[in-house]
């Protein structure tokens, strides 16, 4: 297990607080990212208080994220280790997530 530091909240009222979360370790497909910034946009305060639908807390929201390549699952053959990426997850593409080469 991989243990990240995330922001969380844990009710509809409740602030952004800082946390530790455990994510599962990478599998052959995967690509681990040093998170260097990260953004919060409307969306995520909305889904953070419930104003779409129900929401299971805590929930640590985001989808707009860049950083740094820190390693790459056996099967991963586009980036490597300190390549600079983005993640997106947007309506526009399906709410499926990116990985996106950033230009320096």
């Amino acid at each position: 297990m991989i243990t990240a530091n995330a922001r969380a909240v844990f009710s509809p009222e409740g602030p952004f607080e800082r946390t530790a979360i455990e994510r599962r370790d990478l599998k052959p497909h995967d690509v681990l990212i040093e998170i260097k910034y990260a953004g919060i946009c409307h969306s995520d305060i909305h889904t953070a208080r419930g104003d779409w639908g129900p929401v299971n807390y805590p929930l640590v929201p985001g989808h707009e994220i860049a950083g740094i390549v820190a390693e790459i699952g056996s099967d991963v053959t586009k980036y490597d280790v300190g390549d600079r990426v983005g993640v997106l997850l947007s309506p526009e593409i399906g709410f499926e997530s990116r990985l996106l080469n950033v230009v320096s």
